[in-house]
This record gives C-alpha cells, sequence and structure tokens, in this order.
C-alpha cells in the first residue's frame, strides 16, 4: 500500500524580494511591468539575469476572453510567488546564456534557451 506524501519533508521555500540580488531583483520587477508577454535576448552570466544589455521587452495584449487589469506591483518587500522562485532556483543550476522568458500576470511561466 502506498502511503501519502510526508510534507513535513519539504524545505521551507519561503525567499523574500529582500533576500535577491539587486540583478534578482531588477528581473522581477521587469516581469512585474510587463504583465503579459516576453522578456527576449536575457543576458544571463555567472547566474544573474543582466540589464546590459538590454532585454527586449514584447509585450503581449490578449483580444478575447475577460479583459485582464494591470497587475499591482508590492512595494516594499515580499514573498516571492512559487513561480519566481522555480525561475530563481532555474537561474542557479543554467549558469550563462541566453534566455526568452514567457511571462504571464507579471510571472515567468517558461523559460526557453536561445
Amino acid at each position: 500500500m502506498q502511503t501519502p506524501y510526508d510534507h513535513s519533508k519539504i524545505p521551507d521555500r519561503t525567499i523574500r524580494f529582500s533576500q535577491l540580488s539587486p540583478q534578482r531583483q531588477w528581473l522581477v520587477r521587469e516581469m512585474q511591468t510587463l504583465g503579459w508577454g516576453w522578456i527576449k535576448h536575457q543576458v544571463v552570466n555567472d547566474r544573474e539575469p543582466r540589464s546590459i544589455p538590454v532585454p527586449k521587452k514584447r509585450p503581449c495584449y490578449k483580444m478575447t476572453g475577460p479583459r485582464r487589469r494591470r497587475i499591482e506591483m508590492p512595494s516594499g518587500d515580499f514573498i516571492l510567488k512559487e513561480p519566481v522562485v522555480n525561475l530563481i532556483d532555474w537561474l542557479d543550476e543554467f549558469g550563462n546564456g541566453t534566455v526568452m522568458i514567457e511571462v504571464s500576470e507579471g510571472l515567468p511561466l517558461d523559460v526557453t534557451v536561445e
């Protein structure tokens, strides 16, 4: 018989915005500002996103479905949502290169290595 998964063994993945490096804080704010779309040609060097050269932001506007309102950006310090924590973990493994990040509701949805 299979036993239920013991959630007490899951490490605490609570990460606050203030714990991020300035470069990672910048990327989180870029995604929040974009809302929906893609961040293309995002350079990652030594596991850190770089703001120079400036990546290309491509907003996406939905013409069908419910109207989407502007995302409210939290001010000050806040707990990162799971998709952002997953992106941070991925950057730690990726290391160096150029990526495209698909953003939905201000959060990373997919990352493609360019």
